[in-house]
């Protein structure tokens, strides 16, 4: 037989399990990744006559001025005057944000 006592820890245990699942499908939410092939897309706006891409679909730690990112790592390659010119970029595997762009020789 329930009594008083016994009613509240189960309405107890229930309210703090219902707001730890919330709290964690949140937190899950916020942790997803970004699209890499949306990335990718958004990148290839910043060049002209793009010839190719890739984008490495793993999220890498990758450091800028002292602090580590989780990034994607991919690459383009344009056409300039006749001659391939071939670039590495990094997005922020979270955010999306460009952190860096690098022309390759």
């Amino acid at each position: 037989m329930l009594n008083k006592k016994n009613w509240f820890i189960i309405l107890f245990i229930s309210l703090t399990a219902f707001v730890g699942s919330i709290y964690f499908y949140k937190r899950q939410f916020h942790m997803q990744y970004k699209d890499p092939d949306k990335i990718t897309a958004e990148i290839k706006t910043y060049f002209m006559n793009v010839v190719g891409s890739y984008i490495l679909k793993e999220p890498i730690t990758y450091n800028k001025n002292g602090m580590d990112y989780n990034v994607f790592q991919g690459g383009i390659t344009t056409r300039h005057d006749d001659t391939l010119v071939y670039y590495t970029f990094y997005a922020d595997a979270i955010s999306g944000e460009i952190i860096d762009i690098c022309e390759n020789e």
